[in-house]
């Protein structure tokens, strides 16, 4: 991590509190402000340099001479920002003669992140109105656009809008399902486009073979496997008509089985997301819809999963039906205490509806959310289509990024009170390499839960660590990942609050692991882990590593930049060490609750800072 200002930690912390919100807009100090106007946006390790970065798909037209159509790829700095990377990747270049404006939808829609060729650097597939655009990662931070020759560029008067990277036939590589809004050639209806995986940087198109070739306007695509024999079925959340479910039949073919499955919906499908709500072992499905005002008899819905091939719906009753016109949702752990939360962006095209945050606050076996935006501070209007929820500034909670289609992204830093957590990255080698189609359970202290590795977003696909909020437990007693290829590993008691990759049949490597071997090819480094427990009452205990023997100081400030506490040890060794600050032994003074930011300092020379919570 680079050294973050101080005073401007202090600043944020301070507003934060004051305001009392659980979400701080940082879109500024994040480096998004010259982007505007976007459809989705799709986040992934493309540099494979341990963070995560962030493409934005704008939706106009795209003009070399205006900054404001391009779609933009940006690179995570480490320190809470993000350069701009796109001039110089290979991703500027829309050499697309068809593409023009329809209207609201725009002329460039969905980015769809996923290792098509198994060689560890994630690629990327963007829908447009107008041929299609599948772009290979180079491995030096380039990227070529290899379209023609993958056989994936579709029709020149289609609309496509979202995709789905997934391994239909099980062989072991990235199958590609492309959805299409719109033909504006009148002469053809749309259909949707099924792309097998060659193996050698070529699709096959066997649309009307496979019997996915759906003709509804499809907004989203999930791959699940709903019926769980291994083979992923499709969901499609189709607007202006019915939504589709067809089951994978295991022999490259797939059969339409809506009703049977009780997934049947009329309404204006737009977003999807999935997780085991209920923690009862099956993935769930929520699906937002126009909801309010001119369509006011439509309800999103929350199909319930109870493993035996029948899903029920439970949305008025959770509390979730309403959400304005939805688009992008999705689950996520809002403050780490192990359950699902959810947030759902909205809005027509212009401000009218008002972006949703539903806690989950169920209890034994009542499934109930709370609407909580208001005092979450994240009930903006701006119409928004897209959605990611990853940790930007690699805290441990998750943050929001919204994409909104006539103004600059929103990019919310969460600043609710945590519990502990875990990160589990996955590397296929049998499955395909980015894992989609992989399960991780985790079991800490008894407690069980389940994710479903698959990245999917409205016009969007992510290659993200699976993120488990485990609230107090200090340590996970398992984790186990079944892969899609069949194959389950089984790692036992591993450390709390970092990241863990998994490579399939080989092992864990945590990320203490990573900073340690990327500390030794520096010089003089200090590196924050995390503290724990955060938030603590009485004493919390600091990770951190160096890469040089050396003296550290510890300090502790208020938020309002009050020293309270510094400490300097000695080191004999690098590698991974612990400080423990203990605030109820000062020795001058008594501390009260509150946010405390603390820095760590090596050697006078290099420094990391970090925050943490005291209750008292």
């Amino acid at each position: 991590m680079k050294l973050i200002n101080r005073v401007v930690i202090l600043k944020i912390i301070l507003f934060s509190l004051c305001s009392g919100q659980e979400f701080l807009l940082q879109t500024d100090q994040a480096g998004f402000r010259t982007v505007t106007n976007t459809n989705g946006l799709a986040v992934a390790d493309y540099d494979l340099d341990g963070d995560l970065d962030v493409y934005f798909v704008g939706k106009s037209s795209y003009n070399p001479a205006d900054m404001r159509t391009w779609n933009r790829l940006f690179s995570n700095q480490g320190d809470g920002s993000f350069d701009d990377v796109t001039a110089g990747s290979g991703l500027l270049v829309m050499d697309n003669d068809t593409l023009s404006n329809t209207g609201g939808n725009g002329s460039k829609l969905g980015a769809f992140w996923g290792d098509y060729d198994n060689d560890g650097h994630p690629d990327l597939f963007v829908t447009n109105y107008g041929f299609n655009q599948l772009f290979h990662n180079n491995g030096d931070k380039t990227f070529t656009d290899v379209t023609a020759e993958a056989g994936v560029s579709g029709g020149a008067s289609y609309l496509s809008t979202g995709a789905v990277w997934f391994d239909y036939d099980l062989d072991g590589d990235l199958d590609l399902y492309v959805c299409n809004w719109k033909n504006f050639n009148q002469d053809r209806s749309p259909q949707n486009w099924m792309y097998e995986n060659n193996g050698d940087g070529t699709f096959e198109d066997v649309s009307e073979f496979s019997g996915a070739a759906d003709t509804g306007k499809t907004y989203t695509p999930i791959a699940i496997d709903a019926n769980n024999d291994r083979y992923l079925d499709l969901y499609l959340a189709n607007d202006f008509g019915d939504n589709r479910f067809y089951e994978n039949q295991g022999d490259k073919s797939f059969k339409e089985k809506t009703e049977e499955y009780n997934l049947a919906d009329g309404f204006h499908g737009m977003g999807l997301a999935i997780g085991d709500i209920d923690r009862n072992g099956y993935f769930d499905i929520y699906l937002t819809n126009a909801t309010e005002d001119q369509y006011e008899e439509e309800i999103n819905a929350l199909f319930l999963n109870n493993g035996d091939n029948y899903f029920y719906n439970n949305s008025l009753s959770a509390g979730i039906a309403l959400a304005g016109w939805g688009w992008g949702t999705e689950f996520f752990d809002l403050e780490n205490d192990g359950d699902e939360d959810l947030f759902v962006v909205t809005g027509f095209y212009f401000p009218d509806f008002s972006n949703r945050l539903f806690k989950n606050n169920s209890y034994e076996d009542s499934l109930v959310f709370k609407d909580v935006t208001i005092q979450a501070g994240v009930d903006d209007y701006e119409a928004a289509h897209g959605l990611a929820v990853f940790d930007y500034d690699d805290d441990g909670d998750q943050d929001l990024l919204v994409s909104n289609t006539n103004d600059v992204p929103f990019l919310y830093s969460n600043q609710t009170a945590q519990g502990n957590w875990i990160n589990v990255s996955l590397e296929g080698t049998e499955t395909n390499r980015s894992a989609f189609g992989s399960i991780v359970e985790i079991d800490y202290g008894g407690n069980v839960t389940k994710k479903y590795h698959h990245g999917v977003q409205f016009q969007s696909q992510s290659v993200l660590p699976l993120h488990f909020g485990v609230g107090e437990a200090r340590v996970v007693d398992k984790i186990e990942v079944t892969w899609l290829s069949g194959n389950v590993d089984i790692f036992d008691s591993v450390s709390i609050n970092q990241t863990v990759k998994m490579t399939e049949g080989v092992g864990l490597i945590s990320k203490i692991d990573q900073l340690e071997s990327n500390l030794r090819q520096m010089p003089e480094r200090i590196n924050l882990i995390d503290n724990y427990p955060n938030p603590f009452n009485g004493s919390t205990k600091i990770r951190f590593i160096i890469n040089i023997p050396g003296e550290v100081e510890l300090r502790v400030y208020t938020i309002l930049g009050e020293l309270v506490y510094e400490e300097r040890r000695s080191f004999l060794s690098a590698g991974e060490k612990t400080v423990s600050w203990d605030a109820n032994n000062l020795v001058d003074q008594i501390v009260s609750s509150g946010v405390y930011l603390y820095q760590l300092e090596l050697n006078n020379s290099v420094s990391d800072v970090g925050k943490m919570f005291l209750v008292k």
